[in-house]
Formats: C-alpha cells, sequence, structure tokens
C-alpha cells in the first residue's frame, strides 16, 4: 500500500472533584500531539464523576470544539453538584466553585465559551452566580462567545446549551460575540442611592 496516512491522537482526561466525588470543579480534555487553541466552556452543572464514560454533551462538544481546532477543552459549571438534572435546592453553597473559576482564569485561553442554556430563568441564585460570573469574565470579553448554528437558523437564541447544539446542529457550530447584559437601570438607581 501506497500512499497512506497514519494519524494518532491520544485524548487526556482529567477531572477536579471533592473529596467524596459529588462536585466537579473541572473537566479537561486535551488531545496530546495535538497543536490548536485553548477553550474554557461554562456550564451549568456537572453530569456524571466518572471520567472514563462521556456523556452527549461531552461527545458534542468533542466532535464539534476539535473540528473547529481546539485541542484542549476545559468545561467549569456554575454549580460543581454533580448531577443528571439540577434543583433549585442545590445551588445554595457555590463559594468554593467561584473560587475555582479565579483560578482557572489566571490560564491562557484563546475563548471562553458561555454553554449553561436557558434553565433556570428568574431564580435568584442562578441569577445572582450569572453575575459572578460576568463579573469575574469582564477582562475577557473580547474572547468571550456563544454558540450559533452557519445558517444562523437559531440566531435568535442566547445562551445555547452544547447539548441543544449538538443535537439541532452538529457539524454546523460556530462562536458568535457574546453579549453581556446591561446593567439594569434600577439597579443602578439603588446604587447610586446607597452611595449618597
Amino acid at each position: 500500500m501506497e500512499n497512506i496516512v497514519k494519524e494518532t491522537s491520544l485524548l487526556e482526561r482529567t477531572g477536579v472533584f471533592d473529596e467524596d466525588s459529588k462536585r466537579r470543579f473541572e473537566l479537561r480534555l486535551t488531545y496530546n500531539g495535538m497543536k490548536g487553541k485553548k477553550i474554557l466552556v461554562v456550564g451549568i452543572n456537572p453530569a456524571s464523576n466518572n471520567i472514563q464514560v462521556f456523556d452527549n454533551t461531552t461527545n458534542y462538544l468533542l466532535n464539534n470544539l476539535g473540528v473547529m481546532g481546539y485541542s484542549e477543552i476545559v468545561v467549569w459549571n456554575m454549580f460543581a453538584e454533580i448531577c443528571v438534572k439540577l434543583k433549585p435546592g442545590q445551588t445554595i453553597d457555590n463559594a468554593e466553585n467561584i473560587e475555582y473559576l479565579k483560578g482557572l482564569l489566571k490560564e491562557k485561553f484563546d475563548a471562553v465559551l458561555i454553554g449553561w442554556g436557558n434553565t433556570f430563568i428568574g431564580n435568584k441564585k442562578v441569577q445572582e452566580v450569572k453575575q459572578q460570573v460576568y463579573e469575574l469574565l469582564k477582562p475577557f470579553t473580547k474572547i468571550t462567545y456563544e454558540l450559533i448554528d452557519n445558517d444562523k437558523k437559531y440566531a435568535g437564541l442566547r445562551n445555547i446549551h452544547p447539548l441543544f447544539a449538538g443535537q439541532r446542529f452538529s457539524g454546523q457550530w460556530k462562536l458568535r460575540k457574546y453579549e453581556f447584559p446591561k446593567e439594569e437601570k434600577t439597579q443602578k438607581k439603588e446604587k447610586d442611592h446607597a452611595n449618597i
């Protein structure tokens, strides 16, 4: 056989957990031997404490971001509790997880992807954590993105979760500049009055 090419890539998977493996602070997926970019994906919560088994979200991240040139994918979730579906009661103590994000942001990333989806709209605790994340990401606004499809069929959606994107437009992922929410006038007025 002539003109054959053999390619091998080794996927290294690293998870960072608490002592009981009930909370995961980071999942790092690295294609060793591949030069590429590094991306931080901000999700909602981890679904498993087994780094040997990939859920659908992780598979979609690998299959789509890898093709886009990302050889290192770091997943951090707004809430560290490991569960299939996060419940509002599991969003109480999050200080350790936010501290972990502060440490992660000291690394150099080529992109940050907001992929927490649109669950828990109106939940005060979730909104509070999103606000904390926005504050920490302010220095990274130029490299913060969200998912969109090539055909822009889903252009009206914001904060698209990778699972939704994988099910609806896998192989068509594109990154769109993330628009950070503007501070509401009422909140600004309350702060101004507090400073008088």
